[in-house]
């Protein structure tokens, strides 16, 4: 079997069916084995959004691949890669390199800097990759490659895989094939490191009075998922998260009460969680964005901080445990233990922002019922503009189970994070890397992964992919609606009409020409792609009556009415907003960062 075979087969055997990447002359001949491994190559338009679709497909599937060409294309996805590591996104990096004669030669090839050094790009991408590679001994092939993938999933982090032109078709023994990665660490004896650290937190959580969890962005690793969830879900404890663990919780459970940032919250959750006197922080990340400027104003009480690693107990750390293994025998203690937990009441409403610029008003936590008010409401009227005050209550709303939601950074991000999700809902979003226009490629790699788990699905499932972006984002990131329609999938995008750059607006240049753009027809846009006949719909919304019509449709948004024989169109809605409207979280956030009240 030849090393590009192996390499293409294990990737299949861990469950991607979709490689992204652009072709180039240094791995086309790698290129020749993804079909016949059952994969299904994904030629995106540039490497940028092939960057960004990775990762999305990766957010819904668990790891993904992408190839590209020695260092034009590694480069030109390297700030998605970047990104992914920054938001721990597990994506396996191929990259055709040239042949070992070129670079033992050091010859001035194309592609390169002439100056002989061949691993300079790599070099580059040390940084943010858990492993960086090249695949020049044969004898070593397999084993390299099963490790590199192995720590990708395991570190949630991109990895790098240097595949040189002459090593593509180099004979190896195909024999490891027959046994499956373990991609997850295997299950081991709870160790004396693991027992005391659980007994320690049994103690304080049956000394507390109003214990708290708090969940963040690295309780959602692929390897200690299901065990924070769990935990959860077992203790009953109130739980909150970080607006970067949006969706690892499912918010509908009762003891589920909302998204804290600090000062960028409810009133309500600040002082649920004022009110508390032992905080477990799962996973905690502080970054500026999540804890609203840094200031994350917890109360000054005892905080029990959990890693992959270690736990922290006040003073005292813990280490050399696994979180999984901890986590597992405080949800079996605590079912066993009922008094160790507090009583869940059910929730009295969602984080929900407070209103946006300009209302001069706090917004109320409305009760999940009354969040999606609609144009029958006698205090909504239907000719009024759209205002983000109201548009994200109402998104929260319309959700469906298992959606996938993915949100540019902006007004999109800084508003969907704040409305409660269905059971299983996916966000997609950047809140640390904060990349404009990762959200339209991510949303490509998010629909293909979702369409290979409604075809897997034993059950019938449909997973509606919808984008919230700006019209700055979009234009970042607008030709990859062409793989859209190349792939036939059907996503509904709204693309915020708001005359340019809001967000960067409110740190600087109110009303500046450099936070401008040119205004496009959106509508049309899609048929510059050449869609098949009756495959695109568009719409234009300017008013709370208009988007009402539209969500109330039938025939443009519920999961229930398309299926094999009535396929999903692609669904684009221009949703025309003040350029200076936007949800409070903003300037909320913005006030935290730069020290203001």
């Amino acid at each position: 079997m030849h090393i590009a075979e192996y390499l293409f087969r294990r990737l299949y055997q861990i469950d991607i069916r979709a490689v992204f990447g652009i072709p180039g002359d240094f791995n086309l001949n790698a290129l020749d084995y993804i079909e016949e491994c059952g994969l299904n190559w994904i030629g995106n338009v540039n490497e940028l959004n092939a960057g960004y679709a990775a990762d999305g497909y990766a957010r819904i599937k668990g790891i993904s691949a992408i190839v590209t060409t020695f260092g034009v294309g590694e480069l030109s996805t390297i700030n998605a890669i970047a990104g992914a590591s920054a938001e721990l996104v597990p994506i396996i990096h191929i990259v055709g390199f040239p042949s070992a004669i070129i670079r033992e030669n050091k010859l001035p090839v194309h592609h390169s800097l002439a100056d002989g050094d061949f691993e300079l790009f790599m070099k580059m991408s040390e940084r943010f990759s858990s492993a960086t590679i090249i695949l020049d001994d044969p004898s070593k092939a397999t084993k390299i490659i099963d490790d590199t993938i192995i720590q990708c999933y395991r570190s949630s982090k991109p990895v790098y895989i240097g595949f040189p032109l002459d090593m593509v078709q180099v004979d190896i023994d195909p024999s490891p094939l027959e046994h499956p990665l373990l991609l997850r660490l295997a299950a081991s004896n709870f160790t004396d490191a693991e027992g005391a650290a659980t007994k320690a937190i049994q103690d304080r959580l049956s000394q507390a009075r109003n214990p708290i969890i708090i969940v963040d962005r690295p309780a959602g690793r692929y390897q200690t998922l299901e065990a924070s969830r769990a935990f959860v879900e077992n203790s009953s404890l109130p739980c909150f998260c970080w607006p970067m663990a949006k969706g690892i919780i499912n918010e509908s459970l009762p003891n589920f009460r909302g998204v804290y940032g600090g000062s960028v919250c409810s009133k309500e959750v600040r002082e649920q969680v004022k009110s508390c006197d032992l905080i477990l922080l799962l996973g905690n990340r502080p970054t500026d964005l999540n804890n609203g400027g840094f200031k994350n104003h917890l109360p000054d009480v005892e905080r029990i901080v959990f890693q992959q690693n270690s736990v922290q107990i006040g003073e005292n750390i813990h280490t050399n445990l696994h979180l999984g293994n901890v986590l597992g025998s405080l949800s079996n203690t605590i079912c066993e233990s009922p008094s160790i937990s507090s009583p869940s009441s059910p929730p009295s409403g969602m984080s929900s922002p407070p209103s946006s610029v300009g209302s001069g008003e706090e917004s109320p936590n409305f009760p999940f019922k009354e969040s999606g008010q609609s144009v029958g409401d006698s205090t909504i009227d239907p000719t009024s503009a759209v205002t983000h005050d109201w548009l994200w209550n109402r998104i929260g709303s319309w959700l469906e189970e298992d959606d996938i939601l993915a949100m540019d950074v902006g007004t999109s991000s800084f508003g969907g994070l704040w409305c409660r999700y269905p059971r299983g809902v996916q966000p997609l979003f950047q809140l640390l890397w904060c990349s404009i226009g990762y959200a339209m490629g991510a949303t490509v790699g998010a629909a293909i992964a979702a369409r290979e788990q409604e075809q897997a699905s034993e059950k019938p499932l449909r997973r509606r992919t919808i984008l919230f972006t700006g019209d700055g984002s979009l234009q970042m990131t607008a030709q990859e609606i062409s793989t859209l329609v190349r792939q036939e999938l059907g996503p509904i995008i709204f693309v915020i009409c708001n005359d340019g750059y809001t967000i960067e607006r409110y740190v600087h240049g109110w009303d500046k020409s450099y936070n401008d753009i040119q205004p496009w027809n959106y509508q049309l846009l899609p048929t510059v792609f050449n869609p098949k006949p009756n495959t695109l719909r568009t719409y234009s919304v300017r008013t709370k009556g208009e988007l009402e019509m539209l969500l109330a449709d039938d025939l443009f948004g519920p999961a229930e009415n398309f299926g094999k024989d009535n396929p999903e169109p692609l669904r684009l809605v221009e949703i025309h907003m003040d350029k200076h409207d936007a949800p409070r979280t903003i300037p909320d956030t913005l006030a935290g960062l730069h020290g203001k009240k």
